[in-house]
């Protein structure tokens, strides 16, 4: 049995130095094929990749498990005098100590101690019948199949040939995982295990939905370029985890309508690309991303930006090859006069909760303050030039240039930077700008 983790290795007898953990394939088996051979502990790291082997019988002086159900255990040894301190996840970890558990307790067959039958059903967690059968960590000098290779240590994988897709499933310890150019149909839940995973590229491939579970990850970088989520739900989003890591994300290229609302809900995402789809508006909550920077848009369909995109202090704005109007004549003014007010439908419940929270000026940015779907309303509806929000049931509308706070901006030659306004009431519609 092996155990993929994290290992720190005390000498007993050197006080001091600095204490590392180093990333390790712990293993349990027969030393080697001889009969007389007992049974040992073999650590491997990436700077000791011969291992080091431990004798398990008589050599294990006290197995310290106070923590373990946070994944933390360490095995004291006589000789040498080491302290092996392990960090893993807690589910294998306790499995990879049943079975030194057993070994120690006569349930391998190596210790000959015979032991009295109601000691051996107290102490052993498997049943008292069953014979543990353990591989030889050693096969003619050479590391066998239960080692595999140094390489599940490794903490990136890149694969761009199908030939290359890991068939045992990928390391536990990787960091980066990038997977593009194979066609890969659907996503691959073996990914959702790994937890140390920040950096995910499936670029070109033919993946067409996600699934929520990806939003539990703690991904930093995610790269979705290149496939064929245009009826993709985005539900994923509205996970915890994946709204507090995100910084990096990539859709182009994948004949997107509309720009997915829930993005909106990434509030670390500092760079955000979706070039080349089928965009033809953006969703005006998206000024509530403070921490966005780089908005990349080009190649789409877009005739004008939401005027609260001029709320968010971007470094770098590419909204070349869209369809903005190229001079001031041919913007169309669609401010309304007071016979053309909107009264489109009668306000909702939500609506009302909504507009009695402004008017009662309750602050609503801390969470569970006020109820989630509330909180939706105000935070979807668009902003008036006045900060007062919108509401579906009475709305001014009206198009117009508008110029932004951005250190760089791309546009075509002879482009205005259009906006779509939307206003409160009639009297904010009528201000001139």
């Amino acid at each position: 049995m092996k155990l993929i983790c994290e290992t720190c290795t005390i000498n007993r007898n050197v006080t001091g130095g600095k204490r590392a953990f180093q990333k390790t394939i712990l293993a349990i088996g027969k030393g080697s094929e001889r009969k007389s051979d007992g049974t040992k502990i073999m650590l491997i790291t990436t700077s000791n990749k011969s291992g080091t082997q431990y004798n398990v019988l008589k050599n294990i002086s006290k197995i310290f498990t106070r923590f373990l159900e946070e994944g933390k255990a360490t095995i004291s040894f006589v000789v040498p005098e080491h302290d092996v301190q392990i960090k893993s996840d807690k589910v294998q970890l306790t499995a990879f100590l049943k079975v030194v558990k057993l070994v120690l307790t006569g349930g391998s067959g190596v210790q000959t101690t015979e032991q009295p039958s109601h000691t051996q059903s107290t102490t052993n967690p498997f049943s008292p019948s069953a014979s543990l059968r353990l591989p030889c960590l050693t096969v003619g000098k050479k590391k066998s199949s239960i080692l595999d290779s140094p390489s599940v240590l490794s903490t990136k994988c890149v694969v761009t040939n199908r030939k290359d897709y890991p068939a045992k499933g990928f390391s536990c310890l990787l960091v980066s995982l990038q997977i593009s150019d194979i066609k890969l149909s659907r996503f691959d839940s073996q990914i959702l295990m790994l937890q140390k995973l920040r950096s995910l590229n499936l670029s070109n491939n033919c993946i067409r939905s996600l699934p929520r579970a990806l939003g539990q990850m703690r991904l930093c970088d995610l790269d979705l370029s290149g496939n064929s989520l245009t009826e993709a739900v985005w539900d994923w989003l509205l996970e915890p985890n994946i709204q507090s890591s995100l910084q990096q994300l990539n859709i182009s290229n994948n004949a997107l309508p509309c720009l997915p609302i829930n993005v909106i809900y990434a509030r670390e995402l500092v760079t955000l690309a979706a070039e080349n789809n089928h965009i033809r508006k953006l969703p005006f909550a998206l000024w509530t991303m403070s921490r966005l920077r780089v908005l990349s848009l080009a190649r789409n369909q877009i005739d004008a930006v939401p005027e609260t995109l001029a709320r968010i202090k971007l470094d770098r704005l590419d909204l070349s090859e869209n369809e903005l109007f190229c001079n001031v004549a041919t913007v169309p003014d669609l401010r309304l006069t007071s016979s053309d007010t909107q009264y489109r439908q009668t306000s909702s419940l939500f609506e009302l909760a909504a507009r009695t929270v402004i008017r009662k000026k309750i602050p609503y940015t801390f969470p569970g303050r006020i109820p989630f779907t509330v909180l939706e309303v105000l935070r979807r509806a668009p902003l008036c030039s006045c900060g007062q929000p919108c509401f579906e049931s009475k709305v001014f509308l009206r198009t117009k240039v508008i110029m932004i706070k951005c250190s760089y901006l791309v546009l075509n030659a002879n482009q205005q930077l259009i906006a779509d306004c939307v206003y409160c009431s009639e009297k904010c519609s009528r201000k001139l700008c």
